[in-house]
């Protein structure tokens, strides 16, 4: 299993957790991110800058710091 970050660009991932700390992860749960939930990697910022994400039809822009803590596990489409 790899972090949310390391995902290639159009690849898709199963959400299994995410080990961030309770405000962070209410925030994420919040939007969306929940364990089980697909995501597909949209775009990703040089130099270690925010990520772009699909989940559930809408885009979500997440910051490095976020995206490491959200572990996934890939899956082929």
């Amino acid at each position: 299993m790899i972090n949310l970050y390391d995902l290639n660009i159009n690849a898709c991932a199963k959400i299994i957790s995410i080990n961030n700390n309770d405000t962070g992860k209410i925030r994420l749960l919040e939007m969306g991110l929940m364990p089980s939930t697909e995501a597909r990697m949209i775009k990703k910022a040089p130099f270690g800058g925010p990520i772009q994400i699909k989940i559930n039809n809408y885009y979500i822009t997440l910051r490095k710091e976020d995206a490491v803590d959200i572990i996934v596990q890939e899956v082929s489409k």
